[in-house]
């Protein structure tokens, strides 16, 4: 028996697995991380120094290889046969980090275990308890119904037999590091702030800069670039008015060119860290001053890490984001305002 499995496929689920494998101490922990590959490279680098901090009995990752969508569903529904031959009913915690993700649902499906659990992904997770688990409903079946008749037909034949009917009734819980009271397993990084020390406060300068954390708005087509880069400017002119020096921590997901951009713009250093961004200023606690994005979920993240930290949410002009987008974000926004996060516009 498997006391708790983990399945992720991003770097914040990944952080959530280890802080929860580090509280279960003396259990059985296994994780499975999905690897993108194809571009990604970034990701699947930070998943997997991420995962090396946990407490594992076992730990393997897996890539859905080909060179088309079509072979790609096949090798997937082969790996979920594999989980289920592996794993039903010999799990008592199945942990999965993407509420949006056919394939993590048809594996939990699969492995049918004791409790189902959803982990962590950022503004996701949000999204996915307002629009879904608040309403009773657990397999998001309407999210691949909006594809294109023949991606919904394919799918159908591909992965006929997977879906388990009394399995996506069964309700799932929370271990979230945003619903504090609603979660069943609490998040608050305790356990993996003991993993990192800090670097020595013998610098010459300390608690002198703002660290800004970006993300890939114009890529995906949630802001346009020119009012993202102007946005930043503003960004820097606020905290340069308290004196302070300015670091702008990029995505692992920003094109080179929006980077390159905001450096010959706004004179910003761009740094792209090797670890997610709660690892990233666990070491770099002593010369942080204060904390910024847009609407990221590493404001909710690190209010809990630095809670002595000035900590700021910049609001974005509603009428700026892509329409598809605005009620997601004023979604995150309300959360924020909502655990007493400062929430600045420009």
């Amino acid at each position: 028996m498997v006391d708790n499995l983990f399945i992720v496929e991003s770097p914040l689920q990944a952080l959530v697995a280890v802080e929860l494998s580090l509280q279960f101490v003396g259990q059985n922990n296994g994780i499975i991380c999905r690897l993108s590959g194809r571009g990604r490279e970034r990701n699947d680098a930070q998943i997997l120094q991420v995962i090396e901090l946990g407490n594992w009995s076992f730990q393997e990752s897996v890539r859905f290889t080909g060179e088309s969508p079509l072979v790609r569903h096949i090798n997937c529904r082969r790996y979920i046969i594999q989980l289920r031959k592996r794993f039903r009913h010999r799990i008592r915690h199945l942990f999965f980090g993407e509420f949006r993700s056919q394939w993590m649902h048809l594996a939990r499906f699969a492995v049918a275990p004791q409790k189902f659990v959803l982990m962590d992904d950022g503004a996701a997770t949000l999204t996915a308890k307002h629009s879904f688990i608040d309403h009773g409903i657990y397999y998001p079946a309407d999210l691949w119904r909006r594809a294109t008749l023949l991606k919904k037909a394919v799918k159908e034949v591909i992965f006929f037999g997977l879906l388990d009917k009394v399995q996506a009734q069964k309700t799932v819980s929370f271990a979230s590091a945003f619903f504090s009271d609603e979660s069943e397993f609490e998040i608050d990084f305790s356990a993996v702030r003991k993993k990192f020390a800090p670097l020595p406060d013998s610098r010459a300068e300390l608690h002198t800069k703002a660290y800004f954390f970006g993300s890939k708005y114009s890529e995906a087509g949630i802001l346009s670039l020119t009012y993202e880069l102007d946005l930043i400017s503003k960004v820097l002119n606020y905290y340069q008015t308290k004196g302070l020096t300015v670091v702008y921590c990029a995505h692992r997901d920003e094109s080179e060119e929006k980077l390159s951009l905001i450096q010959n713009v706004s004179g910003l250093e761009v740094v792209r860290p090797a670890l997610p961004a709660e690892l990233f200023l666990l070491e770099r606690d002593a010369e942080v001053a204060e904390i910024g994005a847009f609407y990221s979920s590493v404001i909710n993240n690190l209010s809990l890490i630095f809670p002595e930290k000035l900590i700021t949410s910049f609001r974005l002009d509603p009428n700026a984001i892509n329409p598809n987008n605005r009620k997601a974000v004023e979604l995150i926004y309300s959360h924020f305002e909502k655990k007493g996060v400062p929430v600045q516009s420009l």
